[in-house]
């Protein structure tokens, strides 16, 4: 969803974990230590009581497993009311799949089918982000497990329970045990942030000297990418479809947002002369107010006064008129007139993103915007269940489209557990679940990820098949050994995981596994020789599902899904020009709006898609953040000249010959964003129309004030004009700088999935 425009600037990718290294593993905040810790004490306190005590091997595998589930592979993070309801809610889920699996056990198509529904249904589930999101591979193990060991219905109770008791361990054990809260932390973060921004927003003053804005400017961009660095590594992203979650991604996004237009500012003549108004210095101090109270408000402070910062807009656009008319009369050239008009450009931007950022904190917060402010079209507008149940409607439906990465990667590990589910039971291996776990942990969005993660998983299980036969050689007969053991067994599987290596994790698992295993039905080491096989039926399988459904991955993919984008956000910003330019537009923007919002959002999920599978590729993670950031500011354009037409009235009409002029270049610009589009979707693009004329954008600008010189009456439409020249030539410059990163990207997508 919209955590993705939060990501589109990411500098580098994730990394891959070396798989030996002398320096600590990395681990902020220590979440994979009090992980590991949590799971050490808990499971072999579970896995005791259901073998010492109830002697039910159905309760025992889902103690330990609803363990490994909820504490290690969940593991949900947030306020202690949440996170406590997350775990119930997850404990609740995981029963019901359960019961589901168990039902459909006994028979292996019927096993598949359900295997099939489920695991598209919960890997798809995971656009919503947040819990959800960090309940999907715990819920699949329940599920998995239950529906891949064969049981009567009888055996539902038992097995329920099992999970019951783990959920209850784990609820306690979550919100008791070294806890580390997360939201609070992002908010802090993102206030420096707010703080940083407002900062470099100050010295926009006309009176500040040129030297103070760069080091401002550097403070800023590390601030805004520490906020949305640390956001992309929370394992409880807030970025759910409530209206608090996405409210407070827009705040992430709008930090960066102000950052890169400071860092490149519209004006096309720096040596302009400012129009030396005093609403300039106004409009700065309400914004650098505005911005301020934002990180009062994400921290517990009072709320930002947006009101003063739409006012400090208003008077400063009547004051810009005024200055324009007053000049024109009085004789200074027209040409003079038009740069100072651009000169404040930047800072209406700027502004106008302050009452968006603002707004989208006082939600985050749970509060309530005042109510007479008109909500930008960033912020959530629907509140309570109506809301959230619309935002989870749309985004199902954005994601149901053919091209959607989501939609790709759930099919891709739905059939990969069908398929691991059918063959196990056609084979009749004795731990079948262990196949389709292991297709589950392979499974990459590309054949060769899934190929080269074969590998490791097989090395890491000969390793850990090594390690835990010559432990269980060594323990014989004395299973006090083992339980002694255990925990040190479950720690280092649980650390592994997150911080080691796949390798390393993999060995770490296998070797819990033989203790286990040894404790509930001593088998030696053999049971290691039984693992590697399922683990390579797995992984087989997964090679030959990657190898059949998008072996490309997300490479090929991104670059569509953001085609998609730019075709969305040609036809918003189209009807966007002509409401301006006073060109028959469209009753209402909303529809253009929400299909722009839709093609963001896959095109955001497809970009997170790309990152995740960290390989090397000729399309680095910049110049692919570059792509989507820049379709969001296409976006930003559309959304200001709505504003413009709709809420301040600027309409062309009284410059009808300067408007057809602008027209003509908003043309030449949208088929030149549309042949981008073609060019990233690998299609056949129209001829070029060649670049926008800044000399006919400025003649009908020109030509505008000069009427307005003679006519006050054409006042409005000559600034409707100006301003949407201003656009038609920002995104122009944006279309520039997007040749070699689209070209880039087109080779990309044409490299053969075995590179």
């Amino acid at each position: 969803m919209a955590r993705s425009s939060v990501t589109a600037r990411v500098e580098t990718p994730p990394p891959s974990r070396p798989l030996a290294a002398l320096k600590a593993p990395s681990d902020p905040g220590f979440a994979a230590l009090r992980r590991a810790a949590r799971a050490a004490i808990i499971i072999p306190l579970a896995f005791a009581f259901g073998q010492l005590v109830l002697h039910d091997t159905q309760n025992v595998i889902f103690m330990v497993f609803g363990g490994f589930a909820l504490l290690v592979m969940s593991d949900f993070g947030g306020p202690r009311p949440a996170r406590a309801l997350a775990y119930v809610t997850a404990t609740l889920v995981g029963a019901v799949l359960i019961a589901l699996g168990t039902v459909v056990s006994q028979t292996t198509a019927l096993a598949g089918a359900v295997m099939l529904v489920v695991g598209f249904a919960i890997s798809f589930a995971g656009v919503f982000g947040g819990y959800v999101a960090a309940a999907q591979t715990g819920l699949l193990l329940a599920f998995v497990i239950s529906v891949s060991v064969p049981a009567p219905a009888g055996a539902v109770p038992a097995r329920v329970a099992g999970w019951a008791f783990a959920g209850i361990l784990a609820t306690l054990a979550g919100v008791f045990l070294w806890p580390r809260f997360e939201r609070v932390k992002l908010r802090k973060s993102a206030a420096k942030a707010c703080l940083s921004v407002a900062n470099l927003v100050e010295g926009l003053r006309p009176a500040a000297p040129n030297r103070d804005l760069p080091p401002l400017l550097a403070a800023a961009r590390r601030a805004e990418q520490m906020a949305r660095q640390e956001y992309a590594a929370t394992a409880k992203r807030p970025a759910g479809p409530t209206r608090r979650d996405r409210a407070f991604v827009q705040v992430l996004t709008e930090l960066q947002s102000i950052v890169d237009i400071v860092e490149r500012p519209f004006e096309r003549a720096r040596s302009a002369t400012p129009p030396g108004i005093e609403e300039t210095d106004r409009l700065i101090a309400a914004t650098v107010a505005a911005l301020r109270s934002s990180a009062d408000i994400l921290t517990g402070g009072r709320p930002p006064d947006l009101r003063a910062v739409e006012e400090a807009r208003e008077r400063h656009r009547t004051a810009l008129d005024h200055w324009a008319g007053k000049e024109l009369r009085a004789g200074r050239p027209a040409d003079q007139v038009l740069d100072g008009l651009d000169v404040d450009h930047t800072l209406r931007v700027v502004s106008y993103l302050a009452i968006s950022l603002g707004s989208n904190a006082v939600i985050a917060a749970g509060g309530r915007p005042e109510e007479e402010i008109v909500l930008p079209v960033s912020a959530p507008r629907l509140e309570g269940l109506i809301g959230t149940a619309t935002r989870v409607l749309r985004t199902i439906g954005t994601h149901l489209q053919p091209s959607s990465t989501v939609l790709q990667r759930s099919l891709r590990v739905a059939v990969g557990l069908a398929l691991a589910v059918l063959l196990a039971r056609i084979l009749g291996l004795s731990h079948a679940f262990w196949v389709v776990l292991g297709t589950l942990q392979v499974l990459r969005s590309t054949a060769l990820g899934t190929g080269r993660t074969t590998l490791e998983a097989l090395a890491g299980n000969v390793i850990g098949v090594v390690i835990g036969g010559i432990f269980a050689v060594l323990a014989g007969n004395h299973p006090a050994v083992m339980w002694i053991a255990l925990p040190f067994a479950i720690f280092l599987a649980a650390y592994a995981a997150t911080t080691v290596g796949f390798i390393a994790s993999q060995a770490a698992f296998t070797i819990n596994l033989i203790i286990i295993f040894n404790l509930i039905s001593p088998a030696g080491w053999q049971v290691g020789l039984v693992r590697i096989e399922d683990v390579a039926v797995g992984a087989t399988i997964s090679i030959v599902v990657g190898l059949l459904l998008w072996p490309r991955g997300a490479r090929r993919e991104f670059g569509r899904a953001v085609a998609g984008f730019y075709r969305a956000v040609a036809t918003y910003l189209e009807a966007a020009f002509d409401r301006v330019l006073d060109f028959e537009p469209p009753a209402s923007l909303d529809p253009a709006r929400r299909v722009a919002d839709q093609a963001r959002d896959r095109a955001g999920e497809a970009f997170d898609a790309y990152l995740n599978e960290r390989a090397a590729s000729p399309l680095d993670p910049q110049t692919a953040g570059f792509l989507l950031s820049a379709g969001n500011h296409a976006m930003l354009a559309a959304e200001l000249l709505d504003v413009v037409a709709g809420r301040m009235g600027y309409r062309a009409g009284g410059c009808a010959d300067g408007a057809r002029m602008v027209r003509g270049q908003e043309t030449v610009l949208l088929r030149n964003l549309v042949a981008l589009a073609d060019r990233l979707g690998l299609e056949n693009s129209g001829p070029n129309q060649g670049p926008v004329s800044h000399v006919a954008l400025r003649s009908a600008s020109l030509d505008c004030l000069r009427r307005w010189r003679n006519d006050d009456r054409a006042g409005r439409g000559a600034m409707a004009v100006v301003i949407a020249g201003e656009w038609v030539q920002n995104v122009a410059r944006l279309e520039e700088d997007l040749q070699r990163p689209v070209a880039v990207a087109v080779d990309a997508a044409r490299t053969p999935w075995w590179r």
